[in-house]
């Protein structure tokens, strides 16, 4: 009797130890499938992130030099900037793409064409600006109400008053040819009076270029 007392006693306790086996393993199982689908929620998150394109339209080019004084040229001063634009940019989740990369001459149409043609979330176009009055300095900023997202264009316009930190940037309406054709948010800017000394040496030099280049790279992250 006794040996069939431990032999009853010893199968009936193996059975709750069972269950309680099989209960670890589907927790573990469980919790496994919760790793996993945090992980892939995860890489989800920092793969699925909007990339942003961004144009800068380099301005003239070619034998069209825009403005020339003291033998400096518009065209090579915007290239020179546009190109440190993109040379400081490191967010990975930001394409520059320059209108131009070389001294050639675009017509604007084909400027309008090949920005257009892109789709880009904004563009910026680089300008040099002159006057008789050499006294006269500071920054313009344009934007048209004939471009298809002109409330766009003129939130880009604030972004870039705000970005120069200057006493001297001013906001104007105009309807040059890329503003009113170019059919994503624009904004034309004079950066400066290549006639006025102070602003001829922050347009002309390696200094002042990267200067304007962050100001303007602060808009685009």
């Amino acid at each position: 009797m006794a040996l069939f007392s431990l032999t009853n006693v010893t199968t009936h306790s193996r059975r709750p130890l069972a269950i309680i086996i099989n209960k670890k393993q589907k927790t573990m199982k469980n919790l496994m499938k919760f790793i996993g689908l945090a992980f892939l929620t995860m890489t989800l998150a920092f793969t699925n992130v909007d990339k942003k394109t961004i144009v800068i339209d380099v301005g003239h080019g070619g034998q069209d030099n825009g403005t020339t004084v003291n033998g400096f040229d518009e065209k090579e001063i915007a290239l020179n900037i546009a190109n440190k634009i993109k040379e400081l940019n490191k967010n990975s989740n930001v394409v520059i793409i320059l209108s131009r990369d070389s001294d050639k001459f675009l017509s604007l149409s084909d400027r309008a064409n090949q920005i257009n043609s892109v789709k880009p979330d904004f563009v910026i176009s680089l300008h040099a600006n002159a006057t008789d009055n050499q006294k006269e300095n500071g920054k313009q900023i344009f934007v048209s109400d004939k471009n298809k997202q002109k409330e766009k264009s003129g939130d880009l316009a604030l972004k870039l008053f705000y970005s120069f930190k200057d006493r001297n940037v001013e906001i104007k309406k105009a309807d040059f040819y890329l503003l009113k054709n170019v059919e994503y948010p624009i904004a034309l800017v004079e950066l400066g009076y290549l006639t006025n000394e102070t602003d001829r040496e922050i347009l002309t030099t390696e200094k002042g270029q990267y200067k304007l280049a962050k100001s303007i790279l602060s808009v685009i992250k």
